[in-house]
């Protein structure tokens, strides 16, 4: 070690490596903190690790990024990428169980080689950045006394959520899950949260509830560092009372939000000039991202309600990572609405999300609320319609309604043990968003733009953040 750390003293400043998970929600915000990190801080190097098989599903670009960025791979054991083979809740947690197992082993091995061949070639990490479920990263920065830190890609809110449930309200939120569903429960230096709020990882009987016990994992491998420290996808003004919710158990470091802004507004693309043609404020955009795979019987209440509303749509339905091949895809279960949809709207299979929400013709956003569309709604200045479906998702929508008041949640019922929102229940909170409360709600999406602008500007209180964690690994020449 003292020898590699003598050999560096001729490099000009510290070099970070990013490991990164393999899903958009993760790879976006991590690639931009890279790029801000290797573009804006002089004397800043990185190398940005992603599985060998992002890389050939080309979830990113590697095109526009400074000099001193350069790209990496590890293997998740997957490299030709994972994809689940059914619909069976159990088989489908076996096999993630397996891909989560295989991408520790597998993970280990390629990046302790990345580590080791950065020395020999006298280009020592000096910090370690990771997302959420890489759970074992942080065991093997240990071993070769590299400091780490967190990349929390969603808000701090719900890291707060899982640390207080793991330290003294488990048993309360489960007796509420088992016995109470409407009740509500109070956490520390947070909102007053309903079941529906709560991250769906904490109700045992979610199918995704095994992953649970990776999110234990971070809290208590942070504890074992000598410094933890979390670098959290948010902004201090956005979340303030979350942010010293565990203030004092760890450095937690407000860098967001860390949205890419395009210096392509694709305006030659189809569904640009379609917008275009549209007036101010009059189009509601439609998206649910790459995971969320929406069921027949709700992609017919959404095609019932946008015929009834009759108001102009943007709607992307993208190629979902994980489905089976026992399910319908969403293409064909609007199939039968084509004719009617296609005299109001436009249906994608991709767009450029950001120069979308920024176009003039948006006026509501119907997400489903994973955090980096959250995020860009508050970048944007974009009133949403909430549509969460799962995890993070379900806060994200209530912060939307509640705290930050820019726009309306659905309503969901329960049919025949399937979770629906009613057309009727989306048309409603369509209104509501484009003209009952449409002033409002842009009045306050204007105000959490501008500050969201700010934050990350020079002197901006995210801007200060990052650079003072660059400083702090920073090796001392000499």
């Amino acid at each position: 070690m003292d020898n590699n750390n003598d050999s560096s003293k001729s490099l000009t400043g510290p070099h970070f490596l990013f490991v990164t998970f393999p899903a958009q929600g993760h790879i976006n915000p991590s690639l931009e903190l890279a790029k801000r990190l290797a573009g804006t801080i002089a004397g800043v190097r990185v190398t940005f690790a992603a599985p060998i098989s992002t890389y050939n599903r080309r979830l990113f670009s590697k095109e526009n990024v400074p000099e001193t960025l350069i790209f990496a791979t590890y293997s998740d054991g997957h490299d030709d990428g994972f994809k689940s083979s059914t619909s069976s809740d159990k088989t489908r947690q076996e096999t993630a169980g397996r891909y989560m197992s295989e991408m520790k082993r597998r993970g280990r091995e390629t990046l302790t080689e990345l580590i080791e061949d950065n020395r020999r070639q006298n280009q020592p990490f000096t910090c370690v950045v990771y997302t959420i479920l890489l759970t074992w990263v942080p065991e093997l920065t240990r071993e070769f006394h590299i400091p780490s830190a967190l990349l929390w890609v969603q808000p701090v809110t719900v890291f707060s959520i899982f640390y207080h449930y793991f330290n003294g309200y488990a048993d309360a939120i489960s007796e509420m899950a088992d016995n109470d569903p409407s009740g509500s429960i109070k956490l520390p230096a947070l909102p007053q949260f309903r079941l529906r709020d709560l991250p769906t990882f904490l109700v045992p009987e979610n199918p995704y509830s095994f992953l649970l016990p990776a999110f234990r994992e971070h809290i208590e491998s942070l504890k074992q560092d000598e410094n933890p420290k979390i670098l959290v996808n948010s902004f201090q003004e956005l979340e303030q009372e979350a942010f010293s919710s565990v203030l004092g158990n760890f450095k937690i470091v407000p860098i967001g939000p860390l949205i890419t802004p395009r210096t392509d507004s694709r305006s030659g693309a189809e569904y640009i000039q379609w917008l275009d043609t549209k007036n101010d404020l009059s189009v509601l955009y439609i998206s649910f991202g790459t995971v969320v795979v929406l069921s027949k019987k709700q992609i017919v209440e959404l095609c019932k309600a946008l015929i009834k509303s009759q108001r102009p749509f943007l709607w992307v339905i993208t190629e979902k990572l994980h489905t089976s091949k026992e399910e319908e895809n969403e293409e064909e279960s609007i199939r039968s609405f084509t004719e009617e949809l296609d005299e109001i709207g436009m249906v994608v299979s991709w767009c450029d999300q950001l120069s979308v929400l920024k176009h003039r013709s948006i006026g509501c956003f119907v997400t489903h609320c994973g955090w980096n569309s959250t995020l860009e709604s508050l970048v944007a200045g974009v009133p949403v319609v909430a549509f969460p479906q799962w995890n993070d998702q379900m806060t994200n929508g209530k912060l939307l309604e509640e705290c930050w008041r820019t726009g309306v949640r659905v309503m969901e019922k329960k049919e025949d043990e399937e979770v629906v929102v009613e057309s009727g229940e989306i048309k409603r909170c369509i209104e509501e968003v484009m003209d009952e409360k449409a002033e409002e709600f842009r009045r306050n999406t204007a105000r959490w733009r501008d500050i969201a602008a700010e934050t990350v500007t020079e002197g901006g209180s995210s801007f200060k953040h990052l650079k003072a964690f660059v400083n702090e690994h920073i090796v001392p020449w000499g």
